[in-house]
């Protein structure tokens, strides 16, 4: 079950201005949809959060029945299946279905932690120097012969 789930929302993706499809690739198609003055239309859209597929939870949970003979599955599968819980936006559209407003569940910003533990393991990810980009093929001057 760890590796079954929808893959949470990136809400970074659409702000106010954006598109319909920004926001219906990344929540979904709406349950819901009224009318509003003006020619806008509020959409509310359903999602699950915290029950992405995990293989790393999927692989302690095989590991854990291996060393149990099976006997913590049903504790486990209990715990599976109360992961995640449903959340709301409201998301208001103008008649050229554009974001003119978001309501309902964002999540919280990261913590001074997160963000210092993030910065820091930037510092570790390869970046592609200029001599790299220098020898690809297409930078390359030969040219190929022309037929008459």
């Amino acid at each position: 079950m760890a590796l079954n789930g929808q893959q949470e929302p990136i809400f970074d993706a659409f702000e106010v201005g954006s598109s319909r499809k920004q926001v219906e690739i990344q929540l979904g198609t709406p349950v819901s949809s009224k009318s509003l003055e003006e020619g806008k239309k509020e959409d509310t859209y359903k999602y699950e959060i915290g029950n992405s597929p995990n293989g790393g939870r999927a692989t302690l949970n095989f590991y854990i029945d291996l060393a149990t003979i099976g006997l913590a599955e049903p504790i486990l599968s209990l715990i599976e299946v109360f992961q995640g819980h449903d959340e709301y936006s409201y998301i208001v559209y103008s008649p050229d279905d554009r974001v003119v407003a978001i309501s309902g569940y964002r999540p919280p910003p990261p913590s001074p932690e997160m963000k210092a533990a993030i910065e820091a393991q930037e510092q570790y990810k390869k970046k592609p120097t200029t001599s790299d980009l220098s020898t690809t093929p297409a930078s390359s001057s030969t040219s190929l012969p022309t037929s008459p």
